[in-house]
This record gives C-alpha cells, structure tokens and sequence, in this order.
C-alpha cells in the first residue's frame, strides 16, 4: 500500500527517534541539574510529546508499509520491551517524589534502553547482540 514511499517513511521515523532521543537528554538534564517549572519548559515537554507520538506513528506507519507482525522479529521484540522499560524509567526519572539520587539512576537506565532500542534497530539483534 505505502510500498513505494518506504525508504521516506524511515527516514522519518530515524529522524524523529534522534530528535526525540536529543530532547529526552535536554529534559532529563535541564529537570536533573536546574529543577523543573516554568513556561518554556513545559512549551519543550510538550514539544516533546508531539514528537514522540509522531514517532509511534510513523513507527506503525512502517509496520503496515511492510506488513510486519511486530512480534515476528526477535530484535523488534527486544526494541519493544527497551521501548516499555524506556519509558518507564523515563517517567522514574522526572518524577520529583523520589530522591535525586533514584532519579539519576533512572535516567542513566532510560539513556540505556534508548542506545539498546538504537542498536537493535540498526543491527537487527535483539538487544544490539549482547546477549547472544
């Protein structure tokens, strides 16, 4: 359906998952080293939230230009698990209830799982290869 236009839709989805990886370590440092508030960083954290789900969708978009079964593939299964785990310690991270410390810990672990759904993706292994 979308065959023809999917070396476009890649480059898409590529250049949406390095922007949004890029305003996950601003995020993650701006909110770590100066604290959070103001209104130019909620204008980037929504900024950020259009980004992200325009990367979800040219994600799917690519699955149905390929008519790929998510799960089909070992390294996508492993790039959607990164992508939970991702998120998970990305919302660890910014949240101010915890300790800096625990805070650090979970963005230092989404910035992992990020570079593993990268490698993974770029490789196509599952978790970039490291375990097997």
């Amino acid at each position: 359906m979308f065959a023809e236009h999917y070396l476009m839709i890649k480059n898409i989805h590529i250049g949406l998952a390095i922007l949004s990886g890029t305003l996950f370590v601003l995020r993650g440092l701006w909110v770590l080293l100066l604290g959070a508030g103001g209104v130019l960083q909620r204008q980037v954290n929504r900024g950020s939230y259009v980004v992200d789900s325009c990367l979800l969708l040219a994600a799917l978009w690519l699955l149905l230009t390929l008519n790929f079964a998510p799960l089909s593939a070992a390294w996508l299964q492993a790039k959607l698990v990164l992508l939970v785990l991702y998120v998970l310690f990305g919302v660890l991270a910014f949240r101010h209830k915890y300790s800096l410390k625990l805070r650090w810990l979970a963005y230092i672990a989404a910035l992992c799982c990020f570079a593993g759904m990268y490698y993974s993706a770029r490789m196509h292994q599952p978790f970039a290869g490291l375990f097997g």
